[in-house]
């Protein structure tokens, strides 16, 4: 990953992200204390298997924190069978995309739940927030914590919905913090925070932490 320092998160939020996937544990385990969030979905994921991920539509990736594709795209639209230089995503350590995945101004289409739901090894954790609401998506990179709005915001079938816009926003001139793998979540209010407090965000998580393919 061509990135200068790794995005440090709260341990909840990685207990969150990685919890869902342990279905049990040994008996004599160390039951862990850190707090699961409901989880937070991108509908609209990018879809690095493209090689023009701003084509990409809803449900086109799945789980709640890797992107992985949900199912294969055409081929004439898949990077895997393209070998132009920046459309191709073959195998290698690290290339540029010449379309990004993402971009600032882009329509973000979210998914969340509420809490209470069973999680983890043996489902023997159970979600649950402190916050009051879901209004803002926060947006932490390494070296950046920025907030946009949650818009059109519904309730269906159980879970909610509502939508934001990937904000354009940089820690240095002509480098776009929102870039790379973003982590992002859902808060009742707008505080900043830096790298070295950001755990202080915990009561303000509604839901998330969600892994976002930003470039």
């Amino acid at each position: 990953m061509p990135v200068w320092f790794e995005t440090g998160i709260p341990q909840s939020w990685a207990w969150t992200l990685l919890a869902p996937y342990i279905s049990s544990c040994p008996s004599n385990t160390k039951r862990l204390v850190w707090q699961n969030f409901p989880g937070l979905k991108v509908i609209n994921q990018p879809n690095s298997a493209r090689w023009n991920a701003s084509q990409t539509g809803l449900n086109e990736t799945t789980g709640w924190g890797p992107a992985a594709p949900s199912r294969d795209v055409p081929q004439d639209q898949s990077c895997l069978f393209n070998s132009t230089e920046g459309f191709s995503c073959t195998a290698s350590i690290s290339q540029n995309r010449s379309i990004p995945l993402s971009f600032p101004g882009r329509k973000v289409f979210l998914e969340w739940e509420n809490p209470g739901l069973a999680v983890g090894p043996n489902n023997s954790y159970v979600t649950s927030t402190s916050a009051s609401s879901a209004k803002y998506v926060v947006w932490v990179s390494q070296l950046n914590v920025t907030y946009s709005d949650i818009t059109n915001i519904s309730v269906a079938n159980g879970m909610n919905y509502g939508q934001t816009i990937q904000p354009d926003v940089a820690t240095f001139e002509g480098d776009p913090a929102i870039n790379g793998t973003m982590f992002i979540a859902l808060t009742d209010a707008m505080l900043p925070y830096t790298a070295f407090n950001l755990s202080l965000i915990n009561p303000h998580v509604f839901a998330g932490p969600f892994l976002y393919q930003a470039g």
